[in-house]
């Protein structure tokens, strides 16, 4: 792997800190769009991307017509999942090692009329709700996420026949590591299938990387001939499928950490889980397959999945990790 794959290694710089700790499902998911959101008046209105937002619906009134209208029949082929890249378009500062260069994003379009939209998009372990109109001066629809969460924006986008959504996200707060983003994403499908397979090229990938040396490799200070080491996953995560086959504790017992914890995660990535941890979520990312839909799938796993995942939690706690040494 050492120099072949030191583009894969440069791509994925943030992959995650040394400190993090393997992902756990969260409880309280709810993929409805909610019925309470709180009406944010004039939240960051001074950073807000288009002033003409004052003229967009209140949450409570737009969810409410939404549970109650549907989309005319002209809007209903536009509706749906939106998947692809949410892309890195201008951070706080030039270089930041801190900022996710990109993550995969779904934007859900769950209401459409020629005047307005409702949605929700998952990214990161965050669903968030949004509503907006449509602006004719750009031709684009503005949405507006509710505000009361630090990485809520504001996204525009324009839909190209229920094929691909494409446009640009503001941040409200300016003092992220990224404030504006840009994607193009393509309309797809999610159907839970647990015979999916990692693929053969994920063992390419590096897991994890330390702080201390993401930070060097945004100065001067990193020359071309660093060498450095990193994690990374083997063959073993690619053997066994935790969603079909019942894994054994004589093929859990001698595996490293990083392949315990992508092969735990990989039950929740068939079930469209969408990851908070920076290190799973570029694994994962990275799979063509992978959609992120909901921010809880506990109540999804089957019984297998459930005895494999307890299982392999038993071993991931006492495991070594996998290190190589790598330059370029």
């Amino acid at each position: 792997m050492k120099n072949l794959f030191l583009f894969v290694m440069l791509l994925f710089v943030t992959i995650g800190c040394d400190n993090e700790q393997p992902t756990t499902v969260s409880e309280g998911d709810n993929n409805e769009l909610p019925t309470d959101l709180p009406v944010t008046e004039g939240a960051n209105d001074t950073n807000m991307y288009n002033p003409n937002l004052d003229n967009q619906p209140k949450y409570a009134d737009a969810i409410t017509d939404y549970n109650s209208t549907d989309s005319p029949e002209d809007f209903q082929h536009v509706l749906g999942y939106y998947v692809g890249n949410f892309e890195e378009k201008k951070t706080t500062a030039q270089k930041d090692y801190r900022a996710s260069h990109f993550n995969k994003i779904n934007i859900s379009i769950d209401y459409l009329t020629a005047d307005s939209v409702i949605g929700h998009s998952i990214v990161a372990g965050n669903n968030r709700p949004f509503v907006g109109t449509y602006d004719a001066t750009q031709q684009m629809y503005v949405a507006k996420e509710p505000g009361d969460d630090k990485y809520d924006g504001i996204f525009t986008f324009a839909i190209d026949n229920g094929s691909t959504l494409k446009g640009t996200w503001v941040a409200n707060n300016k003092k992220l590591a990224v404030t504006e983003r840009e994607y193009e994403l393509k309309r797809a499908e999610f159907n839970y299938n647990p015979e999916l397979q990692l693929p053969e090229e994920m063992t390419a990938i590096e897991l994890y990387m330390a702080k201390e040396l993401r930070k060097k490799m945004f100065t001067k200070d990193f020359g071309e001939s660093e060498r450095w080491e990193g994690e990374f996953l083997t063959d073993e995560v690619l053997k066994y499928n935790p969603s079909t086959t019942e894994l054994s504790k004589e093929y859990l017992e001698n595996m490293y950490k990083g392949d315990l914890e992508v092969l735990r995660n990989s039950i929740y990535a068939r079930h469209g889980y969408s990851f908070a941890n920076r290190s799973m979520r570029y694994i994962f990312d990275n799979i063509d397959w992978y959609i992120p839909v909901h921010a809880d799938v506990t109540k999804n796993l089957t019984e297998l999945e459930r005895k494999n995942i307890a299982l392999i939690k038993r071993y991931e706690g006492h495991s070594e990790r996998y290190y190589d040494v790598f330059g370029r």
